[in-house]
């Protein structure tokens, strides 16, 4: 980690929950899943722009995981399919969870969403799946 990040980290007091093997694992697996197109989204520790859903290249969100504060999946992916059809809906839930289960990830629903935490700042105590 470098000296930036650890100083964001310590000056907000904030306690890392996933490490960075845990991260690894998630991005090589979904990766691997590229055909699911799973759009995520997530928010940084040096900003507090939350960074909107899209597909992303999970080597590069892997690059950015130490300073990863969570990430959204959103577990419905659409497909457009014209201006006069309704976008093709699928759930990849089943997907996503059996990433999360096969390497140990724990996480926690916000609304329709699964959110991976990558820290915690003080008061907030999210109730982990």
């Amino acid at each position: 980690m470098n000296k930036n990040l650890l100083d964001i980290v310590n000056r907000h007091q904030l306690v890392s929950v996933l490490n960075k093997t845990k991260w690894r694992e998630l991005c090589q697996e979904f990766g691997e899943r590229h055909s699911l197109n799973i759009s995520v989204r997530y928010k940084l520790i040096t900003s507090d722009q939350v960074l909107g859903f899209s597909p992303v290249w999970w080597d590069e969100l892997f690059a950015e995981s130490s300073a990863i504060e969570w990430l959204d999946f959103d577990p419905v992916v659409k497909e457009h399919r014209g201006r006069l059809i309704a976008d093709k809906e699928t759930d990849v839930s089943d997907e996503i969870l059996a990433v999360f289960k096969k390497y140990g990830i724990k996480y926690t629903i916000q609304g329709s969403y699964f959110r991976v935490w990558g820290y915690l700042k003080p008061g907030v105590d999210p109730k982990f799946v």
